[in-house]
């Protein structure tokens, strides 16, 4: 990441995100495809970039927003989306073009749960996974989305596969949902408890399953694929049968390797009917 990379966060964490004002529970639910939730955080954010970065607006060059996965969507891509129609609503009424989602595409995806991990293991898990940008972002102003900011590893390495491609845009911006600070950003296991604040368990999610409520994103596909067998079976009863297929098809396309690695999960999907 280079010095000129402008940093925007809807909610700055400086101890502990339950008196920070951020909902968790929301939160929680958002990382696991909460439809509904994905909408609010990605509308809060792209009205912050409104605020503080008004060139995107006031500036005619391409707004593009980067997002980094293999095949199935992270939970940042609906974010960046809704934060995007934001900032397209404003771009359209001073006639400028909407901007566009660019895809960053990894070469794999780890079976490990990348929130739980310190700060060495995270940088060591981005460093053995290949990122690249098929297409060329000279002069336009990109935007990469997320949701929570701790150590600011993937922040460097999503800019950092950027500037590899050695384009020179416009400008850069990192906007996140959340941004530890200060004692927070010391405490890499704040960003698993907060995924886990409204789900600690797949039973919690079951709603949002059965009333279709739920994208599916990389990490509810792991976590569905990785929970306990009788936890997973009980879940995949509820799901609506386009997720079920969904989950099928992201997990083959995700690779052999990650098939592998989730033999049990795999072989509970496919004994879900097909309809």
């Amino acid at each position: 990441m280079t010095a000129t990379v402008r940093r925007v966060a809807t909610w700055t964490v400086d101890h502990d995100p339950w008196t920070s004002g951020l909902d968790v529970a929301a939160y929680s639910r958002m990382k696991h495809g909460s439809v509904a939730d994905l909408c609010d955080f990605g509308t809060a954010v792209g009205r912050d970039l409104l605020t503080q970065v008004p060139e995107l607006v006031e500036d005619p060059a391409e707004v593009v927003f980067p997002v980094a996965y293999l095949a199935v969507r992270p939970a940042c891509w609906f974010l960046a989306r809704h934060a995007l129609d934001v900032v397209d609503h404003e771009r359209s009424r001073r006639g400028r073009p909407p901007g566009r989602i660019v895809h960053v595409h990894k070469d794999a995806v780890t079976a490990r749960d990348y929130a739980t991990a310190d700060a060495a293991d995270r940088a060591a898990e981005l460093a053995s996974i290949s990122f690249t940008l098929r297409e060329r972002l000279d002069g336009a102003q990109v935007v990469v989305v997320d949701d929570v900011r701790v150590t600011g590893s993937a922040e460097r390495t999503i800019f950092a596969a950027l500037a590899a491609a050695g384009d020179r845009p416009r400008r850069e911006v990192a906007a996140y949902v959340a941004v530890m600070d200060g004692a927070a950003a010391q405490d890499p296991s704040i960003e698993s408890r907060l995924n886990l604040a409204a789900a600690a368990s797949l039973d919690d999610l079951a709603e949002l399953a059965r009333a279709g409520e739920m994208h599916l994103t990389i990490r509810m596909l792991k976590r569905v694929l990785g929970a306990d067998g009788s936890e997973r079976r009980r879940f995949l009863a509820e799901c609506t049968p386009d997720l079920v297929e969904e989950m099928r098809a992201g997990a083959l396309a995700t690779g052999p390797a990650f098939v592998e690695s989730y033999r049990d999960g795999i072989a509970d999907l496919e004994r879900v009917p097909a309809t």
